[in-house]
């Protein structure tokens, strides 16, 4: 297994100095010293010929033409990434106190719900061989902690889905909601694929040949690369961010109603002290909200997959790719372009843009996939208990059984109350282990959570710092090479 991880190590330092060396493609990108805008430097240089040959006597007024193109396409593309950055960090964006907040507030609806099942039991347990002996002064101060665990719970659930809302609006402000990236997003490719077309255009008009026809052909399929790499990127966190997004509404809401159920629940039991016909609607009222809970991590799980394939095919629709280079082929490009460059005679003059470019193009491979899968798996590991697929339907099945019992209770054995008091004695007994299990899982994903996020820092991969170093990264490296090119 050593073995093994050392040989794995060291193909991915291989592969990495291979993608350093073939990288230095980038360079060429700012090899020339015309003006920053394609168009501009386009005009200019059919007038200043002459001046351009003595600044790059190796290239001819047709390459100079080019690599303005490729100056405009490599800054498009750059402004597309922070795009795309800055989309990640703002849709996704969930406040520190929320992690907190709703994690709490569910542990202490749960702590009442357990406070009155354990209270309940035993003043149910005093009357057991005489219903009289049971207290409804106590009772009542026992259904006052269900009352409040109620409210806790559904209104926890109400404030995350208002959140929600303030998020969405706040993106909207910033300029990332759906149909605002999605506009951004299709302007950027199709201004890349004029300046692509255009590119290619005199691509086919030049008397170039040899290496140097090669060099500028291998860099037009690795800029068409990167434009279908930033636009896949696009697609995968739009389309992920939109399931997430109606997954948790989903879920909030089941939650809020079950808990508002409960809490209807619980005003009929105060209403069946002065008429005990209302007693009859607790059991079916509490079996309808465990019900309801244990299917909610299935409801708000189907509805954010199906939203998130909806939108993937919606995202398909507005934004087609052809079928492209992959990762793999594309970095045998770049080893093919590390040959034709190392006997190009421009690569010395802009070592210091080139080192950024290259440092830029590290950070490509494998981490939009890196940051997409760490999001999912924290995403995954955050959740109360309510939101587990395990615990969620064990919960609700304990406590639709006490829900029954009531209800048997009541219909069956009116006219028995020492049967019908030792069956809900039982429901106590049925749901106390469900409250307990809720009680120990909600601070046991938030430690999970917590843990693993923690662990994440500290090696640098938390999404969040992944980010905002690509961010600082983009922003340098652009800043870098538009005063290169002034």
């Amino acid at each position: 297994m050593v073995l093994s991880n050392s040989a794995n190590k060291s193909t991915r330092r291989t592969d990495m100095a291979k993608l350093r060396t073939a990288l230095i493609l980038l360079l060429q990108l700012a090899a020339s010293t015309l003006p920053a805008s394609a168009e501009t430097s386009l005009n200019e240089a059919s007038k200043t010929a002459n001046e351009n040959q003595l600044m790059a006597p190796s290239f001819s007024d047709t390459e100079q033409r080019i690599r303005a193109y490729d100056r405009q396409l490599f800054l498009d593309l750059v402004n597309l990434a922070e795009y795309n950055v800055r989309y990640q960090q703002t849709v996704n964006h969930y406040a520190r106190w929320r992690k907190i907040a709703y994690p709490l507030a569910q542990e202490a609806g749960y702590a009442c719900f357990l406070g009155f099942s354990l209270a309940d039991l035993s003043i149910r347990g005093k009357g057991w061989n005489d219903p009289a002996m049971i207290s409804e002064s106590a009772s009542k101060r026992a259904l006052s902690s269900a009352t409040v665990g109620a409210l806790l719970g559904g209104t926890s659930s109400l404030v995350e889905l208002t959140a929600n809302g303030v998020e969405a609006v706040r993106a909207k402000q910033k300029g990332f909601s759906g149909r605002q990236s999605l506009a951004f997003v299709q302007s950027t490719v199709q201004r890349v694929n004029h300046l692509l077309t255009s590119r290619h255009a005199l691509m086919e008009q030049s008397q170039i040949e040899g290496s140097r026809r090669e060099l500028l052909e291998l860099k037009e399929e690795l800029l068409q690369y990167e434009r279908d790499r930033l636009v896949f990127e696009y697609k995968r966190w739009n389309a992920h961010s939109r399931g997430l997004t109606w997954y948790k509404n989903t879920f909030y809401l089941i939650n809020a109603t079950v808990n508002f159920g409960r809490f209807s629940s619980t005003m009929l039991g105060y209403k069946s002290f002065s008429n005990p016909r209302y007693s009859g609607g607790t059991g079916p009222v509490l079996v309808t909200s465990a019900v309801l809970a244990g299917l909610g991590p299935i409801a708000s799980t189907t509805a954010g997959n199906c939203i998130q394939r909806r939108q993937e095919r919606h995202l398909n629709e507005q934004l087609p790719l052809l079928k492209g280079l992959s990762d793999e082929q594309a970095k045998s490009k770049f080893e093919r372009l590390a040959n034709l460059l190392a006997s190009d005679d421009a690569n010395s003059k802009h070592g210091k843009i080139a080192a950024e470019l290259i440092h830029l193009r590290e950070e490509k491979l494998g981490l939009d996939t890196l940051i997409f899968h760490e999001e999912k798996s924290i995403n995954r590991t955050r959740k109360v208990a309510g939101q587990q697929a395990i615990t969620a339907p064990l919960i609700s099945s304990l406590g639709a059984s006490s829900g029954i019992m009531s209800t048997i209770g009541y219909h069956a054995y009116r006219q028995r109350p020492i049967v019908s008091n030792r069956l809900g004695i039982a429901g106590d007994a049925t749901v106390i282990p469900a409250e307990a299990i809720a009680l120990v899982a909600t601070p046991a994903a938030a430690i999970k959570t917590h843990l693993y996020e923690r662990d994440l820092k500290r090696k640098g991969e938390h999404p969040e710092q992944l980010l905002a170093n690509r961010l600082k990264d983009l922003e340098s490296l652009k800043a870098l090479v538009t005063e290169a090119w002034q």
